[in-house]
């Protein structure tokens, strides 16, 4: 076989060279580089400057009748430090909101803004850092891992911080004593009541010392002693901390210990009532 024969190129189209494009919709790698480091440094946030925002919010879920609206060009913002407690009906999306103010959820319109960013452009790992690092999360059921004992279960998120089990321990015990749970510290979830379970989850929730406390209808599977019990640990911790949060809660109790009050009714938020 000649030389010229054996460099012939194969017949048929010669295929296109491979082109990476930037989703337009992402923010840009030097961006995010930059929010990972206010992060990873914990740059302080200007307290003049909300620390969770959101603008123009929209959600809206496809069914078979047409399209369902949840929320509606709402918008509101968090400064640091401020609590927030969202009241209204079942159904209403007092929960959907939630989670989209957490990054659980991406919004079918508007922004979720934190430190000046959308949350929703950030790619999956950095927005998981944002939320190990800035949220805590509270929710209606608690979540434990059954096989771990209490003191485990807090100490969780700071091992998957990558802390030594040791590191994760100092930070856990003092915030397992601050809810009462002391001498609870090697019980496994099925061992303890609805209410230490979730005085448990809400200890987890600050083990990283969050800055934002996010809070979907934590009392809404307790009785009303193990509800009161949670509802001051919650006031008081929210504000031990300086943190900012936001509760979602049927419990008007709850929402008297929050600094400012909303009402969620049709897509939107309201100024709240007194009651």
């Amino acid at each position: 076989m000649s030389s010229s024969a054996s460099q012939e190129k194969p017949k048929g189209k010669t295929p296109k060279p491979l082109q990476f494009k930037l989703d337009k919709h992402k923010i840009d790698l030097k961006e995010e580089q930059i929010f990972l480091d206010e992060l990873n440094n914990e740059t302080p946030i200007d307290p003049r400057k909300p620390i969770l925002e959101a603008k123009n919010l929209k959600k809206v879920y496809q069914s078979g009748g047409g399209d369902l609206v949840i929320l509606e060009n709402l918008s509101l913002e968090l400064k640091p430090g401020r609590s927030l407690a969202i009241l209204g009906a079942s159904g209403s999306g007092k929960s959907t909101l939630l989670h989209l103010l957490g990054g659980l959820d991406k919004p079918s319109g508007g922004q979720v803004l934190s430190r000046g960013r959308d949350i929703a452009r950030l790619s999956e790992p950095i927005l998981a850092r944002w939320r190990a690092r800035e949220v805590g999360f509270v929710f209606q059921y608690h979540y434990l891992l059954p096989e771990f004992e209490a003191l485990e279960n807090v100490a969780m998120p700071a091992l998957l911080a990558g802390f030594s089990p040791k590191e994760a321990q100092d930070l856990a015990w003092p915030l397992l004593e601050r809810v009462g749970l002391a001498q609870r510290r090697d019980h496994r979830p099925g061992a303890l009541s609805g209410g230490e379970r979730q005085r448990v989850a809400l200890a987890r929730a600050l083990v990283l010392s969050p800055k934002i406390l996010l809070a979907d209808e934590p009392t809404g599977n307790l009785d009303a002693q193990n509800a009161n019990l949670v509802n001051d640990l919650i006031g008081e911790l929210v504000e031990e901390k300086k943190m900012s949060a936001v509760v979602v809660t049927h419990n008007i109790e709850l929402a008297r210990k929050m600094g400012d009050r909303r009402e969620l009714a049709k897509g939107r938020l309201w100024p709240g009532q007194e009651r």
